[in-house]
């Protein structure tokens, strides 16, 4: 019987340190979950911060502000993993750190896809007088307005589309079933609840472009019936000039509420959005 004590001993002791080194593995992998979650949910907030300075930008003055947003946000997404990770790289790290690269380069594209027509509609190019007869100048004029109809159909559903992202990635990613859920619930309750769609109305986006179309066409189609003088538009045809000036007049009173429109696709509040 004796001899049965050291053995006893033993395996008590080799019990109690497996039982360590199982809570002490939890502890590491829980470490971790929480580590890779808040890099996601930094991620995601960092995106939402540059569309944030999108629409607040006046695009008369800055048509380009786009490719200088996309470089900032690159920059600060490159700086997260050094900032966020404590202790060394683990495998999950760097399968979170190639999430975040491809939301990134998503918010990027779906940015410029948003905001790239709407500088250049913006532009002085677009209201020149002096090219309202050249063919070629109307088809760009017209191939802006229906890119800022793709423009408009992505601000939208800009929220949506950002939330069905995170989940395909999340999705194909190398990420254990419990980081996924653990990323996504801390990405919803750190950073998505906070924000909702803004008060960008795509229905009078479509009818202030449609205008526009229209004018633009009639201007092109009928280049014998007007005359430019010293920057004004001289009208041989009545009928053409009430309807220039009827269209003119709509797309005037309707200007600031259209590119207001752009400064509200999506907006933040204090309190979370109620679900």
């Amino acid at each position: 019987m004796k001899k049965l004590y050291p053995l006893l001993a033993f395996l008590l002791v080799a019990a109690i340190a497996a039982l360590y080194g199982l809570d002490h593995y939890r502890e590491v992998q829980e470490k971790q979950r929480e580590q890779t979650a808040h890099l996601l949910s930094r991620c995601v907030n960092q995106g939402l911060l540059s569309l944030f300075r999108l629409q607040a930008n006046d695009w008369q003055e800055r048509p380009e502000y786009y490719r200088r947003q996309a470089e900032k946000l690159e920059a600060s997404i490159g700086q997260l993993p050094q900032q966020l990770l404590d202790g060394e790289p683990f495998v999950e790290w760097q399968s979170a750190t190639e999430i975040c690269d491809k939301l990134t380069r998503h918010s990027n594209l779906q940015h410029k896809t948003i905001f790239r027509p709407l500088g250049r509609f913006a532009s002085a190019e677009m209201r020149d007088s002096r090219t309202f007869k050249s063919r070629g100048s109307l088809r760009r004029r017209l191939r802006t307005v229906n890119r800022l109809n793709v423009a408009a159909q992505a601000a939208d559903r800009y929220l949506d589309d950002l939330r069905m992202d995170i989940h395909n990635q999340l999705e194909d990613s190398d990420l254990s079933g419990e980081s996924r859920r653990r990323a996504l619930a801390e990405i919803d309750s750190e950073v998505l609840d906070y924000y909702r769609d803004g008060n960008f109305s795509r229905k009078r986006v479509d009818a202030y472009l449609q205008r526009v179309e229209r004018y633009f066409k009639l201007l092109a189609e009928n280049p014998e019936s007007y005359s430019l003088r010293g920057g004004s538009l001289f009208f041989h045809d009545r009928d053409l000039r009430r309807e220039i000036d009827r269209l003119n007049n709509a797309i005037i009173q309707g200007e600031a509420d259209f590119f207001g429109s752009w400064t509200q696709i999506v907006q933040r509040q204090q309190r979370k959005v109620q679900k």
